[in-house]
């Protein structure tokens, strides 16, 4: 099992890696986009009434103390971002498994949910999927002020983990890996198979790991001869939606194959 640490990464590169079968991809946030979500949520923490109404935990598996739902008004101020890295990933993935694509297409985006997850010493989130959408996503915002003292020690273990993710493919065997360790820091974003099993473990540090994830739907569209968007019928079903998302509907023409 190897750890993935991509700490020395540009801000603005994106990277897609194999740590086994599905692609996962790695971008580094402009470090205007973390100050704006901590800012977010440093206010929003203040306000009682809004965190209740905004609150999201009753639909999450996470045992921590607060997961809470990012205002559209706040998460439209980076959709620029959002929307290039998930237009690659969809751009490179369609590029791989799909070869006999018509010459008119596009992609439309469908932003699910997105929350802010706040973690604090002891705290942890089993291992899950993320259901009624095809793809997720991790940003880092905050991690304990001695955390890398925490790791350091740590990582002097046989199985260093505290305070990582882990994603889990398959089954193990001789000749590859089926876990992904990762060890975050301030700004990596990970994009990922909504159904790519996952973890968070705990850290003890005193202070705050503070990240935000989001679910996304993606529906693989041809544009007919009236300019009329219809469904070629590529996107996964679920059994049901998150109501309490939103829709943002951005057509990615794809390259003629």
């Amino acid at each position: 099992m190897g750890t993935v640490n991509f700490q020395n990464a540009p801000e603005g590169s994106i990277t897609p890696f194999f740590p086994f079968g599905p692609m996962m991809m790695h971008a580094k946030m402009p470090s205007s986009i973390v100050k704006s979500l901590n800012k977010y949520t440093n206010k929003t923490i203040k306000n009682e009434e809004k965190i209740k109404k905004l609150d999201h935990s009753d639909k999450l598996v996470g045992k921590l103390k607060q997961e809470f739902l990012i205002e559209e008004k706040e998460l439209n101020r980076h959709m620029d971002f959002f929307n290039t890295v998930i237009g690659n990933f969809v751009q490179t993935e369609l590029s791989r498994h799909f070869t006999r694509l018509a010459d008119s297409t596009g992609i439309s985006l469908n932003y699910k949910a997105a929350w802010i997850v706040r973690q604090f010493a002891g705290e942890f989130n089993p291992v899950h999927i993320h259901t009624s959408c095809d793809l997720s996503c991790v940003g880092y915002l905050k991690l304990p002020e001695k955390i890398n003292e925490e790791w350091e020690e740590d990582y002097k273990d046989h199985h260093p983990c505290k305070g990582h993710i882990e994603f889990i493919h398959g089954s193990s065997g001789k000749m590859h890996q089926h876990r992904s360790l990762i060890r975050p820091t301030v700004g990596d974003f990970f994009l990922f198979p909504a159904d790519l099993m996952h973890t968070v473990y705990p850290f003890y540090s005193d202070g705050e790991r503070r990240s935000f994830s989001m679910n996304i739907k993606i529906d693989q569209q041809k544009i007919n001869e009236k300019g009329e968007a219809e469904s070629l019928g590529n996107s996964r079903e679920h059994g049901y939606s998150i109501s309490s998302g939103w829709k943002l509907d951005w057509m990615v023409p794809t390259k003629k194959l």
